[in-house]
């Protein structure tokens, strides 16, 4: 008896055909499945992309408005306006006046920002955009959400801008020894020196600090905050060459005109003055200065206290910059020159009881660096 031989068996490639046609429809859905969650994944990408640079831009131009008015509700009105300029799934971003939150942030150690809602003073916005339900644009519509339930894609992005807006008070020693040569390595001016009698020349110690506060002055101007300056000199009460000298004098009151600045420095540069180094006593009227009536209640309050030498009013400075800081007066010192180290540590420990930076500068060059550091410090923009 014979078998059919089972090895020659052969499937009809007519019924292969129609087994694929099968399987593709019952995938088909499937397929279709699958490719609507590929493309609403990358839509919903996009979309959260989009929500974050048009929070970012609220957030910044809310930011800098507050910086030059101190205006919440301008402040508000420009966030507004740009957001609605950039488009989040195809329509401009809408924002409330709710999602935006003001307040203050600050810096820590480890270089990080940290915002706290209603804190003073108030250099900050934070901006919530939202795409949800409750949203005035409402949820971003998915192409293929009737395939899923019906609804469509919630997101939120939250953004903080910040600036320093700062009070700052220059409070600068304008002692006989300011009137030495930069090169001088004397700490002090002997009542025989020619320049003891004669405004300061051209290569004296006080110049080179002129041309550092006009560098000083230049960052300033190129921030998006508003700073106000103020100058205070002091050396000590004493008459001497036909000239009655004063401890100390608020050469210019808080003022975002820095013309006026310069023009306070210039007077300075061509008027007779001398005498010991009542630091303190600079220090105490900086201090009433910045809790003065032209002191701004969101701004940071800065004092840079510069000397060539030992203070002679009995008053450790250091005392006076723990009283500024209680005060919440950052105080930042310098000294120039040729130095002793006694001058140096004694300004180092003011800079640390007063919160701040000290800076060493032996010549010029350093002397533009050091304020330039502060100048960098004080006009940082947050994000």
């Amino acid at each position: 008896m014979k078998y059919p031989n089972t090895n020659s068996w052969n499937v009809s490639p007519h019924c292969r055909r129609g087994a694929t046609a099968v399987v593709f429809v019952i995938m088909l859905p499937v397929l279709m499945l699958l490719l609507g969650f590929s493309v609403d994944l990358a839509y919903m990408q996009l979309s959260r992309a989009e929500l974050r640079a048009a929070t970012d831009l609220a957030a910044k131009a809310a930011s800098s408005e507050l910086a030059e008015t101190g205006d919440t509700a301008r402040a508000i009105a420009k966030g507004k306006l740009i957001a609605t300029a950039n488009k989040v799934a195809g329509e401009g971003l809408t924002l409330e006046d709710a999602d935006f939150v003001f307040g203050n942030t600050v810096r820590s150690t480890t270089g990080k920002w940290s915002f706290t809602a209603s804190g003073s003073p108030m250099n900050a916005v934070q901006v919530n955009g939202r795409r949800t339900a409750a949203a005035p644009d409402g949820e971003v519509d998915l192409f293929f959400s009737s395939l899923l339930n019906g609804d469509g894609f919630q997101t939120t992005a939250a953004a903080t801008a910040g600036f320093i807006n700062a009070d700052i008070c220059l409070v600068l020693d304008r002692s006989s020894s300011m009137k030495l040569a930069v090169s001088n390595t004397a700490t002090g001016m002997g009542g025989g020196d020619p320049r003891s009698c004669d405004i300061p020349w051209a290569d004296s110690r006080w110049i080179a600090l002129d041309d550092a506060i006009k560098i000083f002055l230049a960052k300033m101007n190129d921030t998006l905050a508003e700073e106000q300056v103020a100058i205070v000199t002091y050396a000590s009460n004493y008459t001497a060459c036909g000239v009655t000298n004063h401890n100390v004098t608020l050469d210019q009151p808080l003022t975002s005109d820095f013309t006026s600045i310069t023009t306070a420095m210039e007077n300075l540069n061509t008027t007779v003055w001398g005498g010991n180094t009542e630091t303190s006593q600079g220090m105490s009227l900086a201090r009433s200065e910045l809790n003065g009536s032209g002191a701004r209640a969101t701004a940071e309050k800065i004092m840079v206290v510069l000397t060539d030498g030992a203070y002679t009013n009995g008053v450790h400075p250091a005392d006076v910059a723990a009283l500024a800081a209680a005060d919440r007066i950052k105080v930042h010192t310098i000294t120039f020159g040729a130095c002793p180290s006694n001058v140096i540590m004694d300004m180092q420990d003011t800079a640390v009881a007063g919160g701040g930076y000290h800076f060493h500068a032996p010549d010029a060059a350093t002397l533009n660096d050091a304020f330039s550091k502060i100048a960098g410090s004080i006009s940082i923009l947050t994000q």
